[in-house]
């Protein structure tokens, strides 16, 4: 089946243009200004077409724990414009062979065989004993290598420098150099555990874990890295992003858009690791975007149920959802003439595209997947939680009203989701490019 998107104003990381783009199949035909015939036809009059999202960092929870599954998650991307996520390994039990991985990916399909899904890809955990599966799931650090044959199965290992949900976590910093020198890419949480450890006693989570764990971690990868890439997550600093210059960078819009004054007003729901920073550090954070210094966005969506943020404080998990929201909230700024939406496009669907080696995603060009959200720039829109998709029921954003928000997310040459009513979404498996 062939689909014409006619009359909207296409984004890519180049600019802007007044375009049709014409989809056969999966993929992206041609971007032209006439009109050639299609069995379907999008008029896109008044909006703005962009590329799907790809959130590099999501925890849709499974298997094994509760706040999310993959039929919730890929609803609330889908709605939030996200076409493709990454996951991260840490569940029960957490994706540290190529075995469990597996069995993740055969649970997911299992989960979403009639229902919603989006393109997906997976993290695989490293652990300070696993470094010999690293080539087993496609992310030996020789060019093409995978052990045994066979093709990549993860988009990088991720490491867990300092304590956060559930069990992975890497201080050895023998084993850290030996992680970094076997993987192609390695993304990391970099807060320092022995940092943390020393400020146990502190009287709140973001003196227990303060920048200072941050800025130490990334001077140990500094010492520790290898020959591949090292992508660091959730930033929070200025003075972090100066200290990984060397890395590709990443940063949240929890971190982007909240302070931890939100403490006062919703107590451990806003409860992140890392936390949220001062007001000065958010600021610092915005001014490191706009100059360029930040390679991607990745939501972190870590949802956790209402029952287990209302806990004792010290029990509490620590993360919030986000997948749906992000691509709004950086939206609204660039609809406000704070960032160029070209700058918005970069970080959300080109750079995470290119640095994972997601084949075909990220763009609007001919030859690639035809992952593509339709935007209403002059629809505003409340934040409310009963509103979005997630499991969890619950949004930090609360309130909160943006303009610019995805009426229509196509998903491989389909509607996935039109104007808040969801199709079988044909999604699946990524192909990585090395």
């Amino acid at each position: 089946m062939s689909l014409l998107i006619k009359n909207g104003t296409v984004v890519t990381e180049g600019g802007m243009q007044r375009a049709n783009i014409l989809i056969r199949g999966r993929r992206i035909a041609a971007l032209t200004s006439s009109e050639p015939n299609s069995d379907r036809v999008i008029d896109a009059e008044g909006m703005l077409v962009i590329p799907g999202v790809v959130d590099p960092h999501v925890h849709f929870r499974q298997p094994g724990m509760e706040g999310e599954d993959w039929v919730t998650g890929s609803m609330s991307a889908l709605a939030g414009g996200v076409t493709t996520v990454l996951d991260m390994p840490n569940t029960r039990p957490p994706a540290t062979t190529k075995a469990l991985l597996e069995e993740k990916q055969q649970l997911v399909e299992l989960q979403t065989a009639s229902s919603a899904l989006v393109n997906y890809g997976f993290h695989f955990g490293a652990t300070s004993s696993n470094v010999g599966e690293i080539s087993a799931v496609g992310l030996g650090s020789a060019e093409g290598e995978v052990s045994g044959g066979g093709r990549r199965i993860a988009a990088s290992v991720k490491v867990f420098m300092g304590s956060s949900t559930g069990d992975l976590l890497v201080e050895d910093p023998s084993a850290l150099r030996g992680i970094l020198g076997a993987s192609r890419l390695t993304t990391v949480h970099a807060e320092d555990e022995a940092v943390i450890r020393e400020r146990c006693d502190q009287p709140d989570h973001l003196s227990r874990r303060p920048k200072e764990a941050a800025l130490s971690a990334i001077r140990k990868l500094l010492q520790c890295r290898g020959r591949g890439g090292v992508y660091v997550c959730h930033l929070t600093s200025a003075e972090e992003i100066q200290l990984a210059e060397q890395f590709y960078r990443e940063a949240t819009p929890h971190h982007l858009f909240l302070t931890d004054d939100l403490m006062k007003k919703i107590g451990n729901f806003a409860k992140v690791n890392p936390p949220l920073r001062s007001e000065s550090d958010r600021r610092s954070l915005w001014e490191s975007l706009l100059e360029g210094r930040i390679d991607c966005i990745g939501s972190d969506h870590a949802p956790h149920t209402r029952l287990s943020k209302e806990g004792a404080s010290g029990a509490v998990p620590s993360g919030m959802p986000g997948v749906e929201t992000s691509l709004p909230l950086l939206l609204d700024r660039s609809l406000r003439g704070e960032i160029a939406l070209e700058r918005v496009i970069s970080m959300m669907c080109l750079n995470p595209a290119s640095i994972f080696g997601l084949r075909g995603k990220g763009r609007i060009a001919p030859g690639y997947d035809a992952d593509i959200v339709l935007i209403d720039p002059k629809e505003e829109r409340t934040v409310r939680a009963d509103r979005l998709h997630y499991k969890c029921g619950w949004t930090p954003y609360e309130g909160l009203r943006l303009r610019g928000w995805p009426k229509i997310t196509i998903l491989n040459g389909a509607e996935a989701y039109v104007d808040g009513v969801f199709t079988k979404a044909r999604g699946g498996h990524v192909k990585y490019a090395f």
